[in-house]
């Protein structure tokens, strides 16, 4: 639960805020206010360099009455105005309020580690962290978004700037809104990631001291707090690396967390046991049942505010559960794949390039004739059809292809109803890949998994669980200096042609047990394919039941049955498109 909560209303305006103390526990309450009254703050976050900004504020005349970071925030705008949000490391939203000029500003962080909902009518404007927050208030009509229904049945998730219902936005990162006396409403953009051949640091020794020197700054910002800090560890390279550096940085051993699962198919607490021993970590590692993740699904997809369908929520909440118990904040690894190409998605195009070499007829009357005649129930199969399946395209419509964890362009067709439809609803994303001007295309493709991947899924997953445990989450690779230079690393260090995060995993060589080095990337799974035969299958075909399904006028019910009949004959393991369907339905019968 959170720690305290605080208000400000004053004639047309009211700023609320609800907070976890984990800086200045004693005098850091809010709303806080400037020197003379004329500026008052709310904020959502933490800003790990504000020791030195309050330094240079001080030597400019301004006056502290608290060692908040929150009161850091509001002086630098004082003296900097829209120009300080740069100056800001960490994550956060925030609104100030100029009680003179009757204006107010929000913000949100670069990457979008923490959220910010709107929504604006003729007579109001409402924001908040979290949509039921501005549900809450009855002052909207809830429709749903057409366009942001076919995004998360695409993606799976909904970027910003759309939100499930109609006339709600989120803020997008790097963002800010500002709204004068008059009530007019400007929207734009203070920071973005800039690429270009002309920054490239193309030598590989600099582009690695770079680096090095970059990671453990932004990690010893990260870690600036007056209550206990530990870090998620998964026993991957990312986990593994800010583990590391963390440990050299502090004066005692850190707390590490992981959880454990009892089928060996889905642990790796191994791996994590490893990295902890090696970097000597105060190690705490939870074993689980999958039942035990089953008992958390209702108040879990309760808390969603949005359909969100990523699986790897629920484990994201179990270790965050767990390590509450501990500490109140967190490190962890989050962004390194994104920034540096560590998915296997980023192959596509080598792995197509392989298999478009092997002559025409053995591909479609030997190879592609077996692969489709076996049962889709394990990880070779399913690799094996996307690169078939993307072999004949374009390098940026494989890339989109992968994007979409949920339903094909084709099959949306079927799902929805015909007035549902959306053909460019992911359009958006072409718009930022195009964005780049690069020789080299995983540049393109990195700078979009930044904006849409990272923001939509990741970031969200990984602060609203954690949130939902009254946890901090921090991400050291999201400093404003390592997502900049990561950008002036060229493609070739990051992936050459089997090889990922190639100059990740050499920089930090020293952190990385030799176990772990060139170790299999495992990720967060759980069993959703196996509970929906089992565990889940009567809860699943309750949500997907005939009648309820053709009452809201929403899908195609024919069609759904032959997803279920699919994945119940095994014939294909279509266990995505059904846990996005299921979350769905969970989360209308709650929100509507």
């Amino acid at each position: 639960m959170p720690d305290e909560d605080g208000a400000f209303i004053n004639n047309n305006i009211g700023l609320g805020m609800r907070r976890l103390s984990i800086i200045d526990l004693d005098t850091g309450s809010q709303p806080i206010f400037n020197e003379d009254k004329t500026l008052v703050i709310v904020f959502n976050g933490e800003i790990y360099n504000y020791k030195s900004l309050k330094k240079d504020l001080l030597n400019k005349g301004h006056t502290f009455y608290t060692d908040s970071d929150t009161e850091v925030v509001l002086h630098c705008y004082e003296e900097y105005k829209e120009n300080s949000f740069n100056k800001l490391n960490g994550m956060f939203v925030f609104s100030i309020y100029n009680l003179k000029s009757d204006r107010l500003i929000i913000a949100r962080d670069r990457a979008g580690e923490k959220p910010l909902y709107y929504h604006k009518n003729n007579d109001f404007f409402i924001f908040a962290s979290e949509l039921k927050s501005i549900l809450s208030t009855n002052l909207l009509k809830k429709e749903i978004n057409i366009q942001a229904l076919n995004q998360y049945f695409r993606l799976t998730y909904i970027p910003a700037p759309l939100t499930i219902f109609n006339n709600v936005y989120k803020l997008k990162p790097g963002h800010y809104i500002e709204i004068n006396k008059n009530e007019e409403i400007e929207q734009k953009q203070y920071w973005n990631v800039q690429y270009n051949e002309e920054s490239l640091i193309r030598d590989y020794n600099d582009c690695k001291n770079k680096l090095r020197e970059t990671m453990f700054k932004a990690v010893e910002e990260a870690m600036v707090a007056d209550v206990p800090i530990g870090t998620f560890l998964s026993g991957g390279i990312d986990s593994t690396i800010i583990t590391g550096i963390a440990s050299q940085l502090s004066n005692k051993k850190i707390d590490t967390f992981t959880i454990g699962f009892r089928d060996k198919q889905f642990d790796e607490s191994g791996r994590a046991k490893i990295a902890a021993e090696f970097h000597d970590t105060n190690h705490h590692i939870k074993y689980l049942e999958h039942q035990d993740i089953l008992k958390h699904l209702d108040k879990i997809l309760k808390n969603i505010d949005e359909p969100f369908a990523d699986p790897s929520y629920l484990p994201t909440y179990m270790v965050s559960n767990f390590a509450s118990g501990h500490v109140k904040t967190v490190l962890t690894g989050d962004s390194g794949d994104e920034l540096f190409g560590g998915y296997d998605k980023y192959l596509i195009n080598y792995y197509s390039n392989l298999y478009n070499k092997v002559p025409k007829w053995l591909r479609e009357n030997i190879i592609e004739k077996i692969i489709y005649k076996l049962p889709d129930t394990t990880s070779f199969t399913r690799k094996i059809r996307k690169v078939i399946n993307n072999s004949n395209k374009n390098v940026f419509d494989q890339r989109k292809s992968l994007m979409c964890l949920g339903f094909g362009n084709e099959e949306i067709k079927q799902l929805f109803q015909k007035q549902y439809i959306q053909e460019d609803s992911l359009d958006f994303i072409e718009d930022y890949y195009d964005e780049v001007d690069m020789k080299n295309e995983l540049h393109k493709t990195l700078y979009t998994d930044l904006k849409v991947v990272l923001e939509g899924d990741m970031l969200h997953k990984v602060d609203r669980t954690s949130m939902l445990n009254s946890l901090e989450t921090r991400v050291p690779m999201l400093h404003k200096d390592v997502i900049e230079l990561s950008a002036q690393i060229p493609a070739k260090y990051k992936i050459n042609t089997k090889n990922k995060k190639i100059i990740l995993k050499d920089t930090f060589s020293d952190l990385i047990p030799d176990k772990l080095f060139n170790a299999k990337k495992h990720g967060f799974r759980v069993p959703i394919d196996k509970w929906f035969k089992n565990e889940l299958k009567s809860n699943l075909l309750n949500e997907l039941n005939e009648e309820q399904i053709r009452s809201e006028k929403l899908f195609n019910y024919d069609y759904i049955e032959n997803i279920l009949n699919d994945h119940f004959t095994n014939k294909v393991n279509r266990s995505r498109e059904l846990w996005s369907l299921f979350v769905f339905e969970k989360w209308l019968h709650e929100y509507l």
